[in-house]
């Protein structure tokens, strides 16, 4: 090959290479971090609110699964995707709690699903998660430190 063709293919390389890696590493900007977690929070609020429109046990457990999938997804591209130098803490502690959702609501469906445990959820007015309270505190803390993001709106009930 010539020379510059060869030269056009190693800048197109490493142009491709940087856009892969993120570019120069910067972190994100605290409006581009906003949308990321509000991003975060409505995955996950579409995926419990799809478990509360179950039609029958099989399709709640199935959406159960799902949603664990989904939480965990969306804690993964919210760690993924980092902070803001300002909210780096509470960060960490929104995708831990998210992961922890996830696993929950997952473990859950599990369980619901083994021998002699198929009427744990039969008759629930709702299902409580120590965890659905830490992602909501960890987004309070967000709020609190001024990021304009609301915590997960499904309630009981709904």
């Amino acid at each position: 090959m010539s020379r510059p063709i060869v030269s056009a293919l190693l800048a197109t390389l490493v142009l491709a290479l940087a856009a892969c890696s993120g570019g120069d590493g910067d972190a994100p900007t605290d409006v581009e971090y906003t949308q990321a977690v509000v991003t975060a929070i409505d995955r996950t609020d579409f995926a419990l609110a799809r478990i509360t429109r179950a039609k029958s046990m099989d399709e709640l457990l199935q959406r159960m699964a799902e949603a664990e999938v989904a939480i965990a997804a969306a804690a993964t591209d919210l760690e993924e995707h980092g902070a803001s130098e300002a909210f780096v803490d509470e960060n960490e502690k929104l995708v831990k709690s998210l992961k922890a959702l996830g696993n929950d609501v997952g473990a859950t469906a599990e369980q619901a699903s083994q021998p002699g445990f198929e009427s744990l959820l039969a008759g629930a007015a709702g299902l409580s998660f120590e965890n659905w309270d830490n992602v909501n505190l960890a987004l309070g803390s967000l709020i609190g430190s001024g990021l304009d993001v609301q915590t997960l709106q499904l309630q009981a009930g709904t």
